[in-house]
């Protein structure tokens, strides 16, 4: 598109000002006031710059200069080289080169013409001020003023070169008047420590030229189709239009090419004043038909890269601190990565991230079709320090091409039972609402209110087996994974504001989402594998939460140290609390939903199986969706996910590969490692006692001699949880029952004082607390129940006196095996362990209890 200069006249040449003689005093009154706080502004300033040391500052003005950042002057003298990206052991990992579509150039390589035409429009006394233009201030203020009399001028700024540079950097352009003082005062002490060349070639590098395109070689490219170096006089002129009002002078259609036609002509009017060019040089400009060729593809920032989840990580981290210690805009900050000869030295363990991608490259942990989607399944997997640095990530399956969507720290899902110990068990002990022996009734819930268009409630929580146990502790509601028992320990034990804090504290700010539904997970914005690996080292490191590092120190192309960056630790828990927890989760693998994937050993040199302590949290999201384990060492702490991008459910035959995924990581990781315990010895503080898990308190001889075998163990408490000695278990009782009666759950019923002798038995069963009372009468009773005492049900048989027929295998009335136990109730002896399996194997549910469903 061929234009030739002239066209439009330029906003703000001189124009016949319209009159308002109604106004006039005011608009002159307005000036004024105008004027002098500007001027008081520029004085302010001078004071700054001449004397901020004698403290003739005010104190409102010294408060601004206090608190403004400074910016980092260093980082812009190594523009144009490579950085580098390290391990933890001090090796190169990544060379980071510029991006191919934002091009530097060098000082030398810009046309002298181009600066010239910059300079001319934008800063003419750059070479002479030291960061602010007074006199171009003065100009600004009495153009301001003409614009309030009524003058068709246009608002000239104040701001130099040096301080659009730095309003480039920042992004900040609000216009109050602490942060036009912020901006000068930054200007002023960044030309203490650059050049004016230096000042230039990275403004000229990073300035918004409109649309995708930042830096003038881009904008060249994409404009006028050609390199900045090739740029004729008028071109140049046409270039240095745009940066004043992008979107008004960029030439992409008619009215925006007239605009930037007249304001070009203005330009090169300026270097003609200025004594930039000649006469001839203008003459032959302002004839000069512009070629203007607009390719919006020129300016787009290429996405593709072939660096390892870790250094993407590593980069958007250090990005990030840029951004938030100097107030960078994002592109700046990411062209000092690239482009400033960075030594950034992260925390990436090789060993690690090798056993990642050999892993998560493996087909075999990604290999089952879902008859749900045609999309294949995914994961992703955090290993981290208990100190808190990311030694290894993998973010999706399979080889990774690109800079591509990283699962492992920006895929929000939920976390299902994963967060029970962060925001329930942990918080609950730590506040000491809640013991390991804390008992709750697992029954039927109606905690939701109806649906629209139904009368009755919802029922919730559910367990996974759709199943209640009935009275259970919360050490099993840890390694069984019990809904019930978690809403029910967070609804009316530790409490939601208490849980979010200690959330928050770990993290994770969930703090507005306060309701129920969070116990199994069911938050509004889930969780990243990486906010969950750093929720869990306090467990594997004595109640230390660390925020995630993945880099530690940035160093310039001279060695310097530039950055150097500290842990963040907070105390959240305390030892005690953690040794408890560990105890708890330590069963989630050994006997609980995490077994046998979550146990970690490898064979020795000498054949014998060395086996590292392992603990954990398996987790499940609604509709299972997701699948999580987030497991932990005396070592490290692992957090693996497994699930669709799509969110659709995750087949049967695939539901293990979490913590399959998890299993394989991390016993690479820890082959050839030494044994350790979680804590060397047993914390102060922590009692034992010797407890019955249907009543959490201390046992007695009848919780030995629960039907289901016994039904005791030892338990820990932080001093002072404990139950007393004399505080005995008052669940277990002895009844007198009569064999002849049994009711529709095959419990003997009570006997009567007609009940012949011979088929009366002595029997230990459990009284619950609190009588459990169906909202519903086709509501199913707790398991538990069969092993309930019949209150208020007395033999039916023997209601008076009367002959009864002895019992005998002719008499089929009265069926009684042998062992005197009635049919489906395991003899005590075949249990063992009361934890093991709940102990109610080879009973049939279904016909003991006609309610369950």
């Amino acid at each position: 598109m061929d234009r030739k200069l002239g066209g439009r006249k330029e906003p703000g040449a001189p124009a016949a000002a319209k009159k308002n003689p109604g106004t006039g005093i005011i608009l002159l009154l307005l000036a004024v006031k105008a004027f002098f706080i500007a001027l008081a502004i520029v004085f302010s300033l001078m004071l700054v710059a001449g004397s901020a040391a004698a403290g003739l500052l005010g104190g409102g003005i010294y408060a601004i200069i206090k608190t403004t950042p400074m910016v980092e002057a260093d980082l812009f003298k190594t523009m144009g080289f490579n950085s580098y990206v390290y391990d933890a052991n001090g090796n190169v990992i990544a060379e980071l080169k510029r991006e191919e579509n934002r091009v530097w150039i060098d000082y030398d390589d810009i046309p002298k013409k181009l600066i010239e035409a910059f300079v001319a429009i934008e800063d003419k006394r750059f070479f002479e001020h030291k960061g602010i233009d007074f006199r171009r201030i003065g100009s600004a203020i009495i153009t301001y003023g003409r614009k309030l009399l009524g003058a068709n001028v246009d608002i000239e700024g104040g701001s130099t070169i040096t301080q659009q540079l730095i309003k480039n950097l920042t992004k900040k352009d609000d216009i109050t008047v602490p942060r036009k003082l912020q901006e000068q005062w930054q200007a002023l002490q960044l030309e203490k420590v650059l050049t004016k060349i230096e000042i230039l070639t990275y403004y000229l590098n990073n300035i918004p030229m409109g649309g995708n395109f930042y830096g003038i070689e881009t904008a060249a490219k994409g404009y006028y189709g050609k390199d900045v170096r090739d740029l004729s006089l008028a071109e140049c002129a046409s270039l240095a239009a745009i940066t004043n009002w992008p979107s008004e002078y960029m030439p992409i259609n008619e009215e925006n090419i007239e605009a930037n036609l007249a304001r070009t002509k203005l330009i090169l009017s300026l270097m003609l004043e200025q004594g930039k060019i000649t006469q001839s040089e203008y003459d032959e400009a302002v004839k000069e038909k512009i070629n203007f060729q607009y390719n919006p593809e020129a300016g787009k920032v290429m996405k593709t890269s072939n660096q390892s989840y870790f250094v993407d990580e590593v980069i958007r981290n250090l990005k990030n601190y840029l951004m938030k210690t100097s107030g960078y805009t994002e592109q700046a900050a990411l062209d000092i990565i690239y482009n400033n000869g960075l030594h950034i030295y992260s925390t990436m363990d090789p060993k690690i991230q090798s056993a990642l991608d050999e892993v998560f490259t493996d087909p075999e942990f990604f290999s089952f079709d879902n008859k749900y989607t045609d999309e294949m399944p995914q994961g992703a997997m955090v290993v981290m320090s208990k100190d808190g640095f990311v030694r290894g990530i993998y973010g999706g399956r399979g080889p990774k091409e690109g800079s591509v969507f990283n699962r492992a720290t920006q895929a929000e899902r939920s976390p299902g039972s994963a967060i029970k110990p962060v925001l329930i068990y942990g918080p609950g002990i730590d506040t000491k609402t809640i013991t390991a022996a804390t008992v709750i009734d697992d029954v039927k819930q109606y905690l939701l209110p109806p649906k629209e268009g139904q009368e009755e409630p919802e029922e919730w929580p559910r367990n996974v087996e759709k199943q209640n146990y009935g009275l259970t502790t919360a050490r099993i509601g840890v390694f069984k994974s019990r809904n019930v028992v978690a809403t029910l320990l967070l609804k009316d034990y530790v409490k939601l504001d208490t849980a979010l804090d200690y959330l928050n504290k770990l993290g994770i700010d969930r703090r507005e989402e306060r309701y129920l539904s969070i116990a199994m997970g069911g938050f509004n914005k889930g969780m990243t594998p990486l906010q969950m690996a750093a929720a869990y080292t306090p467990f594997a490191n004595k109640g230390v939460y660390t925020a995630p590092m993945f880099f530690t120190e940035v160093k310039d192309s001279n060695g310097k140290t530039i950055i150097s960056i500290k842990p963040e630790r907070t105390q959240v828990f305390s030892e005690q609390t953690v040794f408890i927890m560990d105890d708890m989760m330590t069963d989630v693998v050994e006997r609980g939903t995490a077994y046998p994937e979550g146990i970690i050993e490898y064979t020795d040199s000498e054949g014998k199986k060395v086996k590292i302590p392992s603990a954990g949290k398996t987790g499940t999201s609604d509709s299972t969706k997701d699948k999580w384990f987030c497991g932990f060492t005396p070592y490290y702490v692992g957090v693996s996910w497994y699930g669709y991008d799509k969110a659709v459910e995750i087949e049967d035959g695939e539901k293990d590969n979490a913590l399959l995924l998890w299993n394989a990581v991390m016993n690479k990781i820890h082959e050839g490692m030494t044994p350790i315990p979680f804590f060397e010895a047993t914390p102060p503080n922590i009692v034992k006692r010797t407890i019955c898990i249907d009543s959490g308190k201390i046992a007695g001889d009848l919780c030995r001699r629960d039907p289901r075998g016994g039904r005791v163990i030892e338990e820990y408490f932080i001093e002072g949880t404990e139950p007393a000695y004399s505080d005995f278990c008052t669940v277990h009782v002895e009844y007198e029952a009569c064999k002849a009666s049994q009711d529709a759950l095959k419990r003997d019923l009570l006997a009567t004082e007609y009940c012949p002798a011979d088929t009366v038995v002595k029997k230990v069963g459990i009284r619950r607390p609190v009588e459990y009372k169906p909202m519903f009468p086709d509501d199913p009773y707790p398991l538990d129940s069969i092993y309930e005492i019949p209150d208020g049900e007395y033999c039916t048989v023997h209601s008076h006196a009367v002959l009864i027929p002895p019992v005998s295998e002719d008499n089929p009335e009265n069926p009684i095996d042998d062992d005197g136990i009635p049919e489906g109730q395991p003899p005590a002896e075949d249990i063992g362990d009361p934890l093991e399996e709940e102990n109610w194997e080879g009973i049939d549910w279904e016909e003991g209890n006609p309610n369950y469903d």
